[in-house]
């Protein structure tokens, strides 16, 4: 279902988007139901939260980018995450840019990667972002993911 977001002086479609905004607030309740969202620690939600069934998405800012507002995190804290990670009992993926330590972390670890070529949406050209996962890409593949 298309979901438009605009705003409009016309009554009747000023009705129809309402209607779309509250349709989509449903839709993304009953979604997010099983769903804890936190705003703490990344390090101690994953070791406090983590179980055999538990699933971390993970997406930290990239120490190897210019990071704006979050300028600060390093090289050192990324290696923290990645040593966190190679603990948990549950499944995990996450998002960076490509380096030298995730590759060392990728190999000894066996996990799985997959380098996604995208555009840059400021001043063009592209850009290669990683995406690591503790589990098969099998899953990924059956599910048409990549």
């Amino acid at each position: 279902m298309r979901l438009p977001w605009s705003v409009s002086i016309d009554k009747n479609k000023a009705k129809r988007i309402q209607w779309s905004k509250e349709n989509f607030t449903i839709i993304y309740a009953r979604r997010l139901e099983h769903t804890s969202i936190f705003c703490r620690d990344a390090m101690s939600v994953i070791e406090s939260t983590d179980t055999p069934t538990t699933f971390h998405y993970i997406d930290p800012p990239y120490f190897n980018a210019n990071m704006g507002h979050y300028a600060g995190y390093s090289e050192a804290d990324f290696i923290h995450l990645l040593d966190i990670l190679s603990t948990v009992k549950g499944k995990f993926m996450l998002s960076s840019y490509p380096s030298d330590v995730l590759s060392d972390y990728n190999a000894h670890n066996h996990w799985h990667s997959v380098n996604i070529d995208m555009t840059r949406s400021a001043g063009g050209g592209h850009k290669t972002e990683v995406l690591t996962m503790n589990y098969s890409l099998n899953i990924c593949k059956q599910l048409k993911l990549f």
